[in-house]
């Protein structure tokens, strides 16, 4: 995976998904982590001195944990993703919030349906995706047999800035269990709701879809993405239950397998990925990198296209942008590139869908090109997108 930092871009488009989609709830269950085995928390298994002064359930203080015993604890309960759809390999974390109901990214699962999850102990099972969100990037996967550990989720609000916090997934470049310890750097709001946390513990790919962890146990987050760079730390993202948990419920609650499809993620089947590539395999190198980047976007794109992108288009393997390999430059301003100044006179003269194509394939977020596409040719109009096409790809 390329290391390429498009946080302006994902946060933009961030913010757009939250106007243009509803469904939060602001009701957590944060009683204690379960385990199947046995009907006492485990913050009671814990409190076991006699020497102590008895206190009743209510009273009890819980106990906060090292980065170690929250690893030792709850590692059980968080699984590695292994992925393989529309020939494309991938993977990530993913954790139990019921027996059989695991929690992981919708980027993680791609267009497999039909997970595979492996225990830290090497045990696998299979898994059927119930619920995928491209927006709030989760997906919710029923398991073929029931677990004996899964995680609480804890209330947004009665969180605090500085608090400690830990990530548990099996990132890269080793993808093998890791516990990764942090802090609560800020939050994500919308309105009054905390809807994602930023922090900086050091997760990195692989980590997607994996729990964030308080002191005390519960899920205060889904591990998502990495953010801006905060000095020299590298911060992350995780969305909370206060954003997730109604689609959340909602999967579980209609229990129906999500149809596979290949659609977006090989060639042929996303119009504005389409032109990327074919610009691409003619050499313009900016649209390679913008090909790649479409996966952090809103569109429902990856698989083929993304690695098209990545390899600038099946030239080399790099981790740089194509740009800065081959040398090249990225059209900004209207006149810098022919193909991008047919969309322009087209978004111009109302072509909404031209409009969105201009958007997408614009390599820079300051330039004319940019611009134009988003305000859709400085036209007034009552929907996120310009034209029918790109609504009808998010809405499905």
């Amino acid at each position: 995976m390329k290391n390429k930092s498009v946080a302006s871009l994902f946060a933009f488009l961030f913010l757009i998904s939250i106007s243009a989609c509803g469904g939060s709830s602001d009701t957590t269950n944060t009683a204690a982590p379960n385990n199947e085995n046995t009907d006492t928390s485990v913050d009671e298994e814990l409190d076991t001195s006699a020497e102590e002064e008895a206190v009743t359930p209510d009273e009890q203080e819980p106990l906060s944990l090292s980065p170690a015993d929250i690893g030792e604890q709850f590692g059980d309960a968080v699984w590695e993703v292994a992925t393989d759809g529309c020939g494309t390999e991938s993977g990530g974390s993913s954790f139990a919030i019921a027996p059989n109901i695991f929690i992981t990214n919708e980027h993680v699962t791609g267009p497999d349906m039909t997970p595979t999850l492996i225990s830290r102990n090497g045990d696998i099972l299979e898994g059927i995706v119930i619920g995928a969100d491209k927006y709030l990037d989760v997906a919710v996967v029923k398991v073929s047999e029931p677990v004996d550990l899964w995680l609480e989720w804890a209330d947004p609000d009665e969180l605090r800035e500085g608090e400690q916090v830990v990530s548990l997934g099996y990132p890269a470049p080793y993808y093998q269990f890791s516990v990764s310890a942090g802090s609560i750097i800020s939050f994500l709001r919308d309105g009054s709701s905390r809807i994602g946390i930023v922090s900086d513990e050091a997760s990195d790919y692989g980590s997607s879809g994996g729990p964030l962890i308080s002191e005390i146990g519960q899920v205060v987050g889904v591990v998502t993405q990495e953010a801006a760079e905060g000095g020299a730390q590298l911060l992350g993202e995780s969305f909370t239950y206060s954003h997730l948990g109604a689609f959340i419920e909602r999967s579980i609650e209609d229990g129906i397998a999500v149809t596979e499809t290949c659609d977006g993620y090989v060639y042929g089947t996303n119009i504005i990925a389409d032109y990327l590539w074919d610009l691409c395999s003619d050499e313009a190198y900016w649209a390679c990198d913008t090909l790649y980047d479409l996966d952090l976007t809103v569109l429902p794109v990856g698989g083929e296209y993304t690695d098209f992108g990545a390899t600038c288009g099946d030239r080399v393997e790099t981790e740089d942008y194509c740009v800065d390999l081959f040398e090249s430059s990225s059209p900004i301003n209207y006149g810098d590139d022919p193909n991008l100044d047919v969309l322009y006179n087209e978004c111009a003269q109302g072509n909404g869908d031209s409009c969105d194509l201009l958007y997408f394939a614009s390599p820079g977020l300051d330039g004319e090109y940019y611009s134009f596409g988003l305000l859709c040719g400085n036209n007034e109009v009552d929907t996120v997108f310009c034209g029918p096409y790109v609504t009808g790809l998010i809405q499905e």
